[in-house]
């Protein structure tokens, strides 16, 4: 059995040379036909499927015009298809077989598609966009099944079924994820999964109903039956912006904006060896289905295919060093689920004391909370729940800079009069669910109104001085 050392990973990957294949970045990849190729799709609106071994070409580019960037790829289970959402809010599906389009399904969204994913029995396929919106696929039929779901995300980043495929998860731009119940299309539950400054970029759900989210610091885990509860994975780190889970459920890799890679068993929450370091840009990553290959990509237009047979000669069999635990290892040391908020990580990061890394506590809500959404009654509590920590962040808070993923565009830029009208109505946060304001621009609103305030006091007391002088 190997030790996982506190030695970083020296070995370097394969690189797949870009040039000439995409003209711009890539945004997401994957393995096909038994991990001998590596299928990459890019913001140039093209797919490309390469060998592994050698990073020739198969054929030439599977391309649809008009299509515009490439955000979203999922390749079914039984790797004979691949799903695409591009810029143009559009959903199209491939054969792997021929490259060649089956179906340009109509238009949904009303902005890019940023996130698909299949269901388990390969009969539906969920998009999310930038709109907000939430859309339930026939796959058969290329139709919607039921209404879009009109979600509590100004931004829908990530969608990912339940093992079973009844409950589907969305999470997006603010620091909440929701839970759906597929044939209703009705929110079940909110979980806050960071504080409100942060937003949730990516969503893994394994068979054993373990849920890890990646956000703009760091890694969370929670459950769907938890009351809300979250854990912290390790210490907060840059943006992740993109998680990937092993066929086996035996690793989980996270890919974060500051160029490394992390492996993490999602079993334990332990960390597995060191992190690793990306030569730059990255963005995007797959597991092989054997679990022993890891591929990554990003702004470079690179390839790399790292060998983590290579690193840990027995995956299933890592003991612990003096780094920490790892996988098939029992260690004294806290569990990351249901811990305590005492024993998280230190972190140099400010803290709030109002916001809890573990807990959740919700309070009743009427239901119109969320136009146009169906809410059960455990979702209303969890959703005024968050709109109490929200506006305690509002009022609390200095603006905080966005660090979220880089999209396809970033959210509008609010008008005057929506602010105006969000404080006389003194429901600053609702309106920044509801109307795609970004939390940051609400609290900077806040903060230039109570400005405004101090320099009327003080024109008013120089003016008292003044006369009083004269006088």
């Amino acid at each position: 059995m190997l030790s996982t050392s506190a030695k970083p990973y020296t070995q370097k990957p394969i690189c797949l040379d870009g040039r000439g294949i995409h003209s711009e970045a890539i945004s997401c990849l994957d393995f096909l036909d038994e991990d001998r190729r590596i299928i990459t799709c890019s913001e140039d609106g093209s797919i490309q499927v390469r060998e592994v071994d050698t990073g020739q070409v198969v054929s030439g580019p599977w391309t649809d015009a008009g299509s515009g960037a490439i955000h979203a790829m999922a390749v079914s289970p039984n790797h004979m298809e691949v799903v695409t959402g591009s810029q143009d809010g559009k959903i199209r599906l491939w054969t792997v077989a021929t490259g060649k389009m089956t179906g340009k399904w109509k238009q949904a969204h009303s902005l890019a598609i940023l996130s698909v994913c299949w269901s388990p029995d390969e009969l539906h396929i969920a998009s999310g966009s930038e709109d907000g919106t939430a859309i339930i696929w026939d796959t058969k039929q290329g139709d919607i099944v039921g209404h879009p779901i009109r979600t509590a995300h100004p931004h829908v980043y990530a969608v990912h079924y339940s093992s079973d495929g009844t409950t589907l998860v969305t999470s997006g731009y603010n620091n909440t994820i929701t839970f759906w119940d597929v044939k209703t299309r009705e929110a079940l539950r909110f979980v806050e999964a960071c504080h409100a400054s942060q937003q949730v970029h990516c969503v893994i759900w394994t068979s054993y109903d373990r849920i890890f989210l990646g956000c703009s610091d760091g890694i969370v885990q929670t459950r769907a039956n938890t009351q809300g509860k979250v854990a912290r994975l390790g210490e907060r780190t840059s943006p992740i912006c993109a998680m990937v889970l092993s066929q086996d459920e035996l690793l989980l890799a996270t890919v974060s904006l500051d160029n490394t890679i992390s492996l993490w068993d999602p079993k334990t929450n332990h960390s597995v060896g060191q992190p690793f370091d990306h030569p730059g840009g990255l963005r995007c990553a797959a597991f092989a289905r054997n679990s022993r290959l890891l591929a990554t990509s990003g702004i470079d237009k690179n390839v790399y295919v790292w060998n983590l047979q290579a690193r840990f000669k027995d995956v299933r069999n890592i003991t612990v060093s003096e780094s920490g635990p790892s996988l098939g290892t029992s260690t004294a040391g806290h569990s990351l689920i249901h811990i305590d908020a005492s024993i998280c990580p230190t972190s140099t990061t400010r803290k709030d004391s109002r916001h809890s890394d573990t807990d959740v506590v919700c309070l009743a809500s009427p239901s119109n909370m969320i136009p146009h959404v169906q809410l059960s009654p455990m979702a209303r509590i969890d959703y005024q729940g968050i709109l109490m920590r929200q506006q305690t962040f509002v009022t609390h808070r200095l603006p905080i800079q966005d660090r979220g993923m880089s999209v396809a565009s970033r959210s509008r830029i609010p008008q005057p009069e929506l602010f105006a009208k969000s404080l006389e109505r003194n429901s600053v946060v609702r309106d920044h669910f509801h109307a795609h304001v970004p939390l940051e621009w609400v609290t900077l609103t806040v903060l230039e109104k109570t400005l405004r305030m101090a320099v009327k006091v003080i024109r008013m007391a120089s003016r008292k001085v003044q006369c009083t002088t004269s006088g």
